[in-house]
């Protein structure tokens, strides 16, 4: 069985799915695209010799669109979820789930409702090799029970409009949906604290950003967020335990020696370092679908705790207080 994909979004991401669905990816093809740039969908859809839907609805109810991939702007994702839901396509949605918590409730509610789980959230850092080491470490027990998290995630440049607000929901999100993953526990709180903001940021917003949150079991976790650090983008992660002490470097990074100079290349963006990231989590979601193995990675539900841990920093925002994280009961359909 080959899964027909329709990818909803031409832009880096999307076409980064694209490229690995039709080439990368066993058991996959792409069958359409759809764009509002109606030239980006006509220049991924030659690339991939696929055909251009003409809007979102053509893609999703095509017979010949078997799932889906939502790779638009982060508030469209709520409602082309709900359109993918109404017909019953199996879903890759992108990070995050909605910036608004209440459009992520809707498509929570919507999946409850037809009592089959058919959206699997675009976390690929859970599978990542480093992430993966990391969690198997952990949950090993070699380094003790953990007491803190340390995270830091640095851009050369935010890709689109910098916000404060966006860092948390569309950034920080990743480390929010990590930590739980690496922790297998909950948030109870959440406090952001902003400091001195560096050169060349919007009027009015703030970078780098301090995000601090506790777990239900009492661990300390902590998010360095720097959308303009220039330098490069790099993501860390370092686990501090009772016996010992983890480390995730970047893997993006590579030690090279020549004549008189030794260094790291940095790369530029997010998709020099998490590149296989995708390719590894494409891969599972295929196979899923083609009945290989049960669900994968991050669930919708995963996605709705992450977006309300990220409402309530947002919330933190300007009055630099803590914030309760009251998470609902998870529905019986993650269990």
């Amino acid at each position: 069985m080959t899964v027909r994909v329709g990818i909803i979004g031409a832009g880096s991401i999307g076409t980064t799915h694209a490229h690995n669905l039709a080439g990368a990816v066993a058991g996959s093809t792409v069958s359409a695209i759809y764009d509002v740039d109606d030239d980006n969908a006509a220049t991924l859809a030659t690339a991939l010799e696929c055909r251009v839907a003409p809007s979102l609805d053509d893609l999703i109810v095509d017979d010949h669109v078997d799932a889906v991939v939502i790779a638009s702007p982060d508030g469209l994702h709520p409602g082309h979820a709900l359109a993918c839901l109404a017909a019953s396509k199996p879903t890759l949605c992108e990070k995050p789930l909605a910036p608004q918590l209440a459009d992520a409730q809707r498509v929570l509610d919507a999946e409850v409702a037809t009592g089959e789980r058919l959206i699997t959230m675009g976390f690929m850092r859970r599978f990542d090799p480093g992430y993966v080491a990391l969690k198997d470490a952990v949950g090993s027990g070699e380094i003790g029970s953990p007491l803190m998290v340390h995270n830091v995630h640095r851009n050369a440049f935010f890709a689109y409009e910098l916000t404060t607000a966006g860092t948390v929901t569309n950034a920080a999100i990743h480390e929010i949906d990590i930590n739980r993953w690496l922790l297998d526990d909950e948030y109870v709180r959440v406090q952001v604290i902003m400091g001195r903001t560096t050169s060349g940021v919007p009027e009015g917003q703030r970078d780098p950003l301090f995000i601090l949150f506790e777990t239900e079991g009492g661990v300390v976790v902590d998010i360095e967020t720097f959308m303009t650090a220039r330098y490069g983008y790099e993501v860390t992660c370092q686990v501090v335990a009772s016996n010992g002490v983890c480390d995730m470097g970047d893997g993006g990074y590579i030690t090279r020696t020549t004549e008189g100079v030794r260094g790291q290349a940095i790369p530029p963006q997010w998709l020099g370092r998490f590149n296989d990231s995708y390719r590894i989590e494409m891969q599972a979601w295929i196979d899923s679908i083609r009945g290989r193995t049960g669900p994968v990675g991050a669930s919708l539900w995963d996605g709705y705790a992450a977006t309300h841990a990220a409402a309530a920093a947002v919330e933190s925002l300007g009055s630099e207080r803590w914030v309760d994280i009251d998470l609902p009961e998870r529905p019986g359909l993650y269990a």
